[in-house]
């Protein structure tokens, strides 16, 4: 697979069209599309259509080959009879696989942002064109230099009584989201960033991971990618593997324990900050993010990571529920990548590092995962080393990262005390 890569979404219940690839303006052609098939909005899978196959037939007979297990267990799921063949005008709608929610209550959702005006006033106009009919949105602007994103919010959102503008001066993600936390006016306060498209039914899919087992504390979502244009972003796509996560999983302590041997310790098993959902007594009696972790400390990242992992370890339920669904635009830029990376791996042995620090059962099992912790390592490793077109020297920055950790985490501390 190389980039460039036309990214685009299949919905199973409307008739198949045909897709024209758009020319680019530089660069070579798409060499195909990637569809995320849904149906009735819930994610079936991914295909990958050659440019010479885009017509209804040949979207058609990949799309049914590929998927045609993943599309019965969903109708199975649902108490539906098997399909024998994808006909092209469309699957009939069914009201037992629908995936708008019942049960609405009053949804807060935290969106922190820093100097990117543009791209919040993007994420803004999906998050208000959504489905669901409860919610509001506290939009966190966090250490700002100037002005620039009060103006644009309130622009075009101060009518708007759904949505907040509020000014965190402390820099650091964990700051603004702990922020947008007191400002909540839902029990259930979701998450997701400036940099995301936000589905639709994304809320609606957050209800639907409530639902899905009882007592559930928390809930992640899909992070889809929204674009390939360069070997930068099919880089991140494959390393971070979110979007692969289309099967819905429970996560506790108890019947629920996944097989891996670093469970519940793997970063990515569970999403990631992007695209999640808390009860706010559940966070408050975990104490909030981290200030020592996060976008904007010695760390660089983590906070995510650390509250999934706090969730499980004092014995609440976690569901990856794939029907919430955002879309990412990943880092285009091969020196900002880098950076990104570093900060991946810097963040995710921090967080470890503040688990360790607080629970006393992460104290008695991490030392016997460590191994696990590095064969991990070379499973990220191989998502990317056979495909000679990407970027070389990332999985090193990660490394490096990881290794750097724990003393940036402390450090983070430092500064806090400070």
């Amino acid at each position: 697979m190389e980039a460039p890569i036309f990214i685009s979404e299949l919905e199973l219940t409307e008739p198949i069209m045909g897709i024209t690839l758009p020319a680019r303006e530089e660069g070579p052609d798409y060499n195909g599309a990637r569809l995320l098939v849904r149906m009735q909005h819930l994610p079936v899978g991914y295909v990958l259509v050659p440019p010479d196959s885009l017509d209804p037939n040949g979207i058609s007979q990949q799309v049914w080959a590929e998927l045609a297990k993943d599309i019965n267990r969903l109708r199975s799921q649902a108490g539906l009879a098997a399909l024998d063949t994808l006909p092209i005008d469309g699957i009939k709608t069914e009201e037992s696989l629908a995936c708008k929610a019942t049960d609405c209550p009053l949804v807060t959702v935290v969106l922190c942002t820093r100097e990117r005006p543009d791209s919040v006033v993007s994420t803004l106009r999906g998050l208000t064109s959504m489905q669901y009919p409860l919610f509001e949105v506290v939009v966190v602007d966090n250490a700002p230099s100037s002005n620039a994103t009060k103006e644009a919010v309130l622009r075009e959102f101060g009518s708007d009584s759904r949505v907040r503008y509020i000014c965190e001066p402390r820099p650091g993600l964990s700051c603004a989201r702990n922020r947008g936390v007191k400002e909540a006016v839902g029990d259930i306060i979701a998450f997701t960033d400036d940099d995301v498209k936000v589905d639709p039914w994304w809320l609606d899919g957050i209800m639907r991971g409530f639902r899905a087992a009882p007592d559930v504390a928390c809930v992640t979502g899909l992070v889809a990618t929204a674009e390939i244009e360069n070997a930068a972003q099919l880089y991140f796509d494959l390393r971070a593997g979110w979007g692969n996560l289309l099967e819905r999983k429970i996560f506790d302590l108890t019947e629920h324990r996944d097989k891996s041997p670093l469970y519940p310790y793997a970063p990515g098993m569970f999403g990631t900050g992007a695209n999640f959902a808390i009860y706010g007594k559940v966070l408050n009696e975990l104490g909030g993010f981290d200030e020592a972790l996060g976008a904007g400390t010695p760390s660089g990242g983590g906070e995510d990571l650390e509250i999934f992992i706090s969730v499980i370890l004092n014995g609440n339920r976690l569901v990856h529920e794939p029907s919430a669904l955002v879309s990412h635009y990943h880092r285009s830029d091969v020196r900002e990548l880098e950076k990104q990376m570093t900060g991946y791996g810097s963040g995710c042995t921090a967080a470890i590092t503040a688990i360790l620090m607080k629970n006393s059962r992460a104290r008695r099992e991490v030392p016997f995962k460590a191994a696990s912790g590095v064969m991990h390592i070379f499973t990220l490793r191989n998502r990317v080393r056979h495909n000679s077109t990407l970027p070389s020297g990332l999985m090193i920055r990660d490394v490096r990262g990881m290794l750097s950790g724990p003393r940036l985490y402390f450090k983070g501390r430092h500064k806090l005390r400070r």
